[in-house]
């Protein structure tokens, strides 16, 4: 008599062929249950909050069912997904520091404050000549915004944005200099209401 096992009971790697295949949610659902308990631990250990940590393991479970086809199966899914996991942890950790930027809440006063190298002398303190480095660098595209104020206002490193861009340091440093010249020029055409 041949025994027919549960979806419960498929393997992790069965379960991910079936979602990959079939576009399977149910299957998703049983990987979910299995491994949630581990992802949300991992995820505490890394905010020590748990809002943060049940934030994040929603998010990963979201970019794991958007991502397993990238799963190509040499290795066990556990090891897999942990990589995914901590890989996930540290890109949002240090997303953190800039993470209200990217909604565009910016607070000019400490953005200037946080440009000394930019050169902008000229910059008085005053609300008008910080909306408008606000504005300049509101113009750029949102990728551009990312990383100069992750550079200069979240104080990031250039070896920090290397990795989150996939490129090497000297790469960074290039990007950031024709930035600077490229929120010089839009603050100069702010200052003469061309823009």
């Amino acid at each position: 008599m041949k025994t027919y096992l549960k979806p419960q009971q498929y393997s992790d790697e069965v379960l991910v062929q079936g979602i990959i295949k079939n576009n399977d949610v149910k299957l998703f659902k049983i990987l979910y249950d299995r491994y949630f308990p581990f992802v949300y631990g991992q995820c505490l250990s890394y905010f020590k909050n748990t809002e943060d940590a049940e934030d994040s393991s929603q998010d990963i479970f979201f970019k794991l069912y958007l991502k397993l086809d990238s799963f190509k199966f040499q290795s066990k899914f556990f090891t897999w997904m942990y990589r995914f996991v901590h890989n996930h942890c540290i890109n949002y950790k240090r997303a953190f520091r800039y993470k209200m930027l990217e909604n565009k809440m910016i607070n000019p006063e400490d953005l200037c404050a946080q440009l000394p190298r930019y050169n902008y002398e000229n910059f008085e303190s005053d609300n008008f000549k910080f909306n408008k480095l606000k504005s300049a660098i509101l113009l750029l595209p949102i990728k551009e915004q990312q990383m100069v104020l992750f550079k200069h206002y979240g104080q990031g490193t250039v070896k920090e944005l290397a990795e989150r861009h996939n490129c090497s340091e000297s790469a960074v440093k290039m990007r950031l200099k024709r930035l600077k010249k490229k929120i010089s020029t839009l603050y100069q055409a702010l200052e003469m209401k061309v823009i």
